[in-house]
């Protein structure tokens, strides 16, 4: 019994080696296509020959509304900026009336009355007094 597994491994080894080849076969380049690969085709004779210096450039049509690309348009002007919301228990902070969150704003060392930006929505907001 011992005989036929030796015999078995050996068998599985020699095909295992025997499908291994050390020497990669290098890959041929696919043949180009025409009995001289060497041989340039020339250009057909019906194709016409444009000279650049007979051809009048176009003109160029102006854009019907001409916006600049890079340019970020400014936002609306708020005339009336409505009043933060005071937070009860925490001098200094408040909340925006433009936040649907309710998230805080630290307004400490501004007076009330001045115009402040929310961090969130940066729309501009008053301190409330």
């Amino acid at each position: 019994m011992k005989q036929i597994t030796i015999l078995g491994s050996v068998l599985v080894a020699a095909v295992a080696l025997s499908a291994c080849d050390p020497k990669p076969k290098p890959r041929q380049k696919p043949a180009p296509s025409g009995d001289n690969p060497t041989e340039v085709k020339p250009q057909s004779p019906t194709t016409p020959t444009i000279d650049p210096d007979s051809v009048e450039p176009k003109e160029k049509t102006p854009d019907p509304d001409p916006i600049p690309k890079n340019k970020i348009p400014e936002p609306a002007s708020q005339r009336n900026p409505e009043y933060a919301i005071k937070v009860e228990g925490k001098t200094g902070y408040v909340k925006s009336p433009y936040d649907n969150q309710g998230r805080l704003i630290d307004v400490r060392g501004l007076p009330p009355g001045t115009e402040a930006e929310c961090p969130y929505t940066h729309r501009t907001f008053l301190v409330p007094p």
